[in-house]
C-alpha cells in the first residue's frame, strides 16, 4: 500500500502537531515495511523528515492552511498516487483521488471560540462539515473522541483512539551538580527554574500563570522563583508580553523561544516543576514528554 502523510505543516511550525507527524514518519514504516510511505512536504522544506527505504519525499506546492488548498490539494494527491492520505492536521480535501484520514487533535476551539485568530477560525471552521466526509477518524484521546461525537455528531463508533506518545528520546538522563545551558544568550542553570513548553496562544493560558509567579514572588522574594517559557510566538500572544511587562517579571522569565529536542529534553530533566495551565488539552504532549524525562 502506498500511504501519504501531509507533513506541509512542518515547514512552517514546530509545535504539537509538527512533532506528532514528524514521530508518525519515523515510527511507522519500520512496523509496516510492506507499505510505502508519500512525505507530503512543502517545497521550501528540503530535509526529508525520515530516512527509510519505504519513505519518500515528495515536495507540493500547497502551504498548509492556504485558502486554495481544498482545489489545489486533490491535484498534489493525483500526481502523488497514494492509496490512502493522512491528514494530521484536522482537514482533508473533500474533493480527492484517494480516501482519507484525519487527526483531530482537541476541540478547545469549539470550547473557546475566542481563543482564535481570524485566520486560525476560517481554518477550523471547516472542521465540523469536513470530519464526516473522511474516511477514517483518529482521536488522539477518550476526551476528544466524546468531544467529536458531541460538536460534530458523528457516531462514535466510527471514531478511533490512537493514543500520543512521547518520542523515545525523552527519558531521564544524568546531570552534573551546577550543570547549564545558554537559552537565547542566556544561562540557564539546572534546578533553578520552572518550566512551559508550548506555542505561545491565548488557549495556554500564560497570563494566569504569569499572575501566580507575581503572587509567588512577592510572598517569597528570596525563593528565586525563574520561569523559562519554551515555543514560538502563535497568534493573539500579545497578552502574554503585556503581563510580563504590567507585573514586572522581566527579571524572572527568560523567552526562550523554540529549542532543539536536546536542547527540551535537558530543560524537561533539569527544570524544578514543568507547568501546563491550559484552558483545555485533547491530550497535551508536553505533559507526558516531561512525565517521560522524569
Amino acid at each position: 500500500m502506498r500511504i501519504a502523510i501531509d507533513a506541509r505543516l512542518n515547514a512552517y511550525r514546530q509545535g504539537g502537531i509538527s512533532q506528532y507527524t514528524r514521530q508518525l514518519l519515523t515510527a511507522l514504516p519500520d512496523t509496516a515495511r510492506d507499505d510505502e510511505f508519500v512525505s507530503l512536504q512543502h517545497r521550501e522544506h528540503l530535509r526529508p523528515l525520515a530516512l527509510a527505504p519505504n519513505v519518500v519525499r515528495r515536495s507540493v506546492y500547497t502551504p498548509p492552511h492556504h485558502r486554495f488548498e481544498q482545489w489545489t490539494m486533490p491535484v498534489e494527491l493525483l500526481l502523488a498516487r497514494p492509496n490512502v492520505a493522512h491528514f494530521p492536521d484536522f482537514v482533508a480535501p473533500l474533493r480527492r483521488p484517494c480516501p482519507a484520514v484525519v487527526t483531530i487533535h482537541d476541540l478547545a476551539f469549539m470550547h473557546y471560540p475566542e481563543i482564535l485568530d481570524d485566520a486560525a477560525r476560517a481554518y477550523y471552521s471547516q472542521v465540523r462539515t469536513n470530519a464526516p466526509r473522511a474516511e477514517g477518524i483518529i482521536a488522539v484521546s477518550e476526551a476528544t473522541r466524546q468531544d467529536i461525537a458531541q460538536f460534530i455528531d458523528i457516531p462514535i463508533e466510527q471514531i478511533d483512539v490512537i493514543y500520543e506518545a512521547a518520542a523515545p528520546l525523552y527519558k531521564p538522563i544524568p546531570l552534573r551538580p551546577g550543570e547549564a545551558r545558554v537559552l537565547n544568550s542566556t544561562p540557564v542553570e539546572a534546578g533553578s527554574f520552572l518550566l512551559f513548553v508550548s506555542t505561545l496562544e491565548p488557549r495556554k493560558n500564560l497570563p494566569t500563570l504569569l499572575q501566580a509567579l507575581r503572587i509567588c514572588l512577592d510572598r517569597r522574594p528570596d525563593a528565586g522563583y525563574r520561569l523559562v517559557i519554551v515555543g514560538r510566538r502563535g497568534w493573539r500572544d500579545e497578552p502574554i508580553f503585556a503581563a510580563v511587562r504590567d507585573l514586572k517579571l522581566a527579571d524572572h522569565v527568560l523567552f526562550a523561544g523554540g529549542v532543539g529536542q536536546y536542547d527540551l529534553r535537558w530543560l524537561y530533566n533539569a527544570c524544578r516543576i514543568y507547568i501546563n495551565p491550559s484552558l483545555y488539552e485533547g491530550f497535551g504532549l508536553p505533559l507526558l514528554e516531561a512525565m517521560a524525562c522524569g
